[in-house]
């Protein structure tokens, strides 16, 4: 009888191995399907929780020497490092120092701007203080590229404000700087140091820097949409984005949300609710405004789970040196994480159906 057992069990297990390198040659040749189509060139990871399912990437790292991508690449993550700031911040509130209804006055007092009485934290972290965006202010010509972080806060700190505080959504970079700074002031550090405590080393984000620590030639190249190589620089201001990671070191974060090592769990009940909806957002909003609701420092998604049903799921998204974009459902622990080194739309909408109906 025994033998009969293990037989049974010999087919199960011969069963199960089968219709898991079934699934992963089927996901292989979608997402080679999606390079073939143009919607993706860079990198792509796909896990359930600490499990990575599937990890390549598609597309030329360097030109000069016609390099493909290997998936191991340092690439800047852009405006997803927003998911940091927002967590460097809920720390100083989870240890008593500071509360999400201080004002921006009490908070930075060397921040001048005739409303700071009326910018909370809370507005801050949702994008409702109707501070200027430094950005596209630049953007469209109205400030230089090329200004101080210092100057440039000083700039803004004389524009009106673009709506009463707390009415409306409007991301803003800016906003993310003064949390830095807020960061910086309660800790006593530099902000990329709280941050390296705080989040990388807890999390064994070895890869993962500021983009002042590295050189453009330790990352693949920044193609612009005529194929031309992007010349990387620009400002590094922190608080807004634009740090460097790997698709691991995102991996291991993404897997961390939620986790009683970075915030309690109200904190992150906090983050991950809307303050911030789409109907909020000014009509004459640009670039488009934000589809999904917006915690603090989280886009909130629902999202196709399976054939039948979708799922909440946390997010942010990223444009600047190409694109980028990580999403976590929360129940489930699925992450896709992307990144692109020319411009693409970084929300991988074909990937994430083809997740929901074969996985």
């Amino acid at each position: 009888m025994n033998k009969y057992k293990w037989l049974i069990l010999f087919v199960l297990v011969t069963q199960i191995t089968l219709g898991q390198e079934s699934n992963q040659k089927a996901l292989s040749n979608f997402v080679g399907k999606l390079y073939v189509e143009g919607k993706i060139h860079g990198g792509i990871l796909i896990a359930n929780g600490e499990e990575i399912i599937y990890k390549d990437a598609w597309g030329i790292a360097k030109k000069a020497t016609n390099t493909a991508l290997n998936g191991n690449e340092l690439f800047s993550i852009n405006s997803m490092g927003k998911m940091f700031t927002s967590i460097l911040t809920l720390q100083l509130v989870d240890d008593g120092i500071i509360s999400l209804d201080d004002n921006l006055k009490d908070l930075l007092e060397e921040f001048k701007h005739p409303r700071v009485s009326d910018i909370t934290l809370h507005d801050l972290l949702a994008h409702r203080s109707g501070l200027r965006d430094y950005f596209l202010l630049q953007l469209s010509g109205k400030m230089p590229f090329d200004i101080s972080k210092d100057a440039m806060l000083m700039e803004v700190g004389k524009m009106d404000l673009k709506f009463e505080p707390g009415t409306k959504f409007n991301y803003s970079n800016t906003g993310y700087i003064l949390l830095s700074l807020i960061v910086e002031k309660y800790r006593q550090k530099p902000f990329y140091e709280v941050m390296n405590e705080r989040i990388f080393n807890v999390l064994d984000m070895k890869n993962t820097f500021p983009k002042y620590a590295l050189e453009p030639s330790q990352m693949p190249d920044y193609f612009q949409s005529d194929g031309r190589i992007e010349q990387l620089g620009g400002d590094d201001f922190g608080g807004d984005g634009g740090e460097i990671s790997t698709l691991g070191d995102m991996h291991k974060f993404m897997s961390a949300l939620g986790s009683e090592n970075l915030l309690s769990k109200q904190m992150w009940d906090l983050a991950f609710t809307p303050h911030s909806l789409p109907n909020e957002v000014p009509e004459d909003a640009w670039p488009p405004p934000h589809q999904d609701p917006y915690g603090y420092g989280f886009s909130i998604m629902e999202l196709p789970y399976s054939e039948n049903t979708s799922a909440k799921a946390v997010a942010h998204g990223g444009a600047g040196m190409g694109t980028s974009f990580a999403v976590r459902y929360l129940d489930s622990e699925r992450i896709i994480i992307n990144w692109n080194n020319i411009f693409k739309n970084p929300i991988l909408v074909d990937l994430i159906n083809f997740l929901a109906t074969n996985q």
